[in-house]
């Protein structure tokens, strides 16, 4: 990915991941990176960061999407993960 936004490191959640962007005329599967960190200057919130590979499009701007989360909603989010993650394992 050239003009990285996210910083990927051997500290980087995911470093490779498949992903779909999809707007109301098309869909478009391609790689990207997934990173969960603590902010030294936010150290209350959890930062989960996604950016994706946008080269073979020109529809979608560069960027990276950032949501923060309480400590609350991390492990909220990390349970549903969990569960969903068990039963893809029974599947």
């Amino acid at each position: 990915m050239s003009h990285r936004i996210l910083s990927v490191t051997a500290y980087t959640t995911l470093d490779l991941v498949t992903a779909d962007i999809e707007t109301a005329e098309k869909s478009l599967r391609t790689d990207g990176v997934v990173n969960v960190s603590v902010a030294d200057d936010h150290p209350d919130q959890v930062t989960l960061g996604v950016e994706l590979d946008l080269v073979e499009t020109n529809e979608v701007a560069t960027h990276a999407d950032r949501v923060r989360l309480s400590p609350t909603q991390a492990r909220s989010l990390a349970d549903d993960l969990q569960q969903y993650a068990d039963e893809a394992d029974t599947d």
